[in-house]
């Protein structure tokens, strides 16, 4: 069942994990040694924010949630302004994969996106995680952007 802005707390389990999968891929970036409380006042500050939470319930718990963050960039000389929405994070439990929850979430967020007038969405992810890069492709996203990084 989906679920639009569960409990933070109900979350938690998810973004931890996440938060995790990030530490193994970079962990000269990210550490997994905050507490529970900062998690979720990162989460909650996001909702502050006005992003919006769409998870997928099991009747027992969720098993995968898209977070969803509004941005409005502004026109200028040189650009066109617009709204958009990031795709912050998408996890899917590893034992509910391949069950077609991540093109839910995201037929979801694109419902909503529609009602309210935005047509466009974007996501960055680490570029060693192609298997999110091939769902991304499959939900119909596009490469617009290289982002590379040295560190020293």
């Amino acid at each position: 069942m989906l679920v639009v802005n569960p409990p933070l707390q109900d979350v938690l389990p998810l973004f931890r994990a996440l938060h995790n999968f990030h530490v193994c891929l970079s962990p000269h970036i990210y550490h997994s040694d905050g507490p529970d409380a900062e998690y979720l006042a990162h989460l909650q500050t996001q909702c502050d924010h006005g992003a919006t939470i769409y998870a997928q319930d099991a009747g027992w718990g969720l098993v995968a949630y898209l977070l969803a963050i509004p941005e409005d960039a502004a026109g200028d000389g040189l650009r066109r302004g617009g709204k958009r929405i990031k795709i912050d994070h998408l996890y899917i439990a590893p034992t509910h994969r391949g069950r077609g929850l991540g093109h839910h979430l995201v037929a979801a967020m694109e419902r909503d996106m529609c009602q309210q007038g935005i047509r466009r969405w974007v996501v960055a992810q680490d570029a060693t995680n192609t298997p999110a890069t091939d769902f991304y492709v499959r939900v119909g996203a596009e490469p617009s952007a290289l982002f590379l990084a040295k560190y020293l």
